[in-house]
């Protein structure tokens, strides 16, 4: 498979990668500079005095950027055995895990806000229009969390923290925050699911991002955000106590417009998850898994800018 050959048939080039043979183009002119800076980089770290010209030496079995590109994203789309990857492009399996080791950096923080972020608080939304694509609306944030299931660690000691009560399986974490429209603008780093969502908020940079002049929208899974965050602009669902059985009518009316906004976040999830490498049971290392989650989420949004920029 190459991506002179699957280009001619659209509709699996969609099913395969999840997207177009034009976005698939403009998403290879984007990163073709940087990955032409990789390329020079790492033949600089592995050789500073190396005295062959680029491109002599053994020949790397996947050229072109088009192909190396094409194999991550049927990887991540279909999360198909290296072994399958293998035989589908013609190459061994050390290049599959080279080219995706390689690849996924490229788009890493650039359609979201990056990894890392000054620590200091972010107070208006032209700050945090900074750090992101132009003509995204920032006035409303929606926050929730999503698990992926994972195998059950060999270690007894290292099975208590990604033990999830929820699914009741050992489970990953990520957090993430969209938009009112459901582009993505913030992932978190990926915990085990034992952890609580509203602990994780906490640990995440996610307070110190929501500006003060926009609402961040979250589910009853963050209880105590209101106490103590006082200074943001918080919208949760009433729920029920011990000594507040029944919702007045009021409280089902504004927890009902509340599940009409908070549906986008779910929206993107459910987009993320069209990617089975982050709907199956994760099976690769799990030092790569938010490298990964980053990745196919800059594919979401990518998507989405396109789509906004066609109509």
């Amino acid at each position: 498979m190459r991506y002179n050959s699957l280009r001619l048939r659209p509709k699996c080039f969609l099913a395969f990668t999840g997207l177009t043979v034009e976005e698939f183009d403009r998403l290879v002119a984007l990163i073709h500079s940087d990955w032409i800076t990789q390329r020079h980089e790492r033949l600089e770290k592995q050789n500073p005095h190396r005295k062959r010209n680029e491109g002599g030496g053994r020949k790397y079995s996947m050229e072109t950027l088009e192909d190396q590109l094409l194999l991550v994203l049927v990887w991540s789309r279909l999360y198909l055995i290296y072994l399958t990857i293998e035989y589908l492009f013609g190459v061994d399996e050390s290049t599959v895990s080279r080219t995706i080791q390689r690849i996924q950096p490229l788009l890493q923080d650039r359609f979201m806000l990056p990894e890392r972020l000054p620590q200091k608080k972010i107070r208006t939304i032209e700050e945090l229009k900074k750090f992101l694509p132009p003509d995204i609306d920032l006035n409303d944030i929606l926050a929730d969390a999503t698990e992926q299931v994972m195998p059950r660690p060999e270690k007894k000691r290292k099975r208590k923290p990604y033990h999830s009560g929820k699914k009741r399986k050992f489970t990953l974490k990520t957090q993430i925050a969209v938009t009112k429209k459901g582009f993505i603008i913030h992932v978190s780093p990926t915990i085990g699911g034992r952890t609580h969502d509203y602990k994780l908020f906490k640990k995440t940079q996610l307070p110190q991002l929501v500006p003060e002049d926009s609402t961040l929208y979250v589910d009853n899974g963050y209880q105590g955000i209101k106490k103590d965050y006082p200074d943001l602009a918080v919208s949760i669902p009433f729920k029920r106590h011990r000594n507040h059985t029944i919702l007045t009518r009021s409280e089902k009316i504004f927890n009902k417009k509340q599940r009409k906004v908070r549906i986008k976040v779910e929206n993107s999830i459910a987009k993320l998850k069209k990617y089975s490498v982050l709907s199956g049971v994760y099976r690769h290392s799990l030092q790569n898994y938010n490298r990964t989650f980053r990745f196919v989420a800059n594919i979401v949004n990518f998507r989405m800018i396109q789509r906004l920029q066609a109509v």
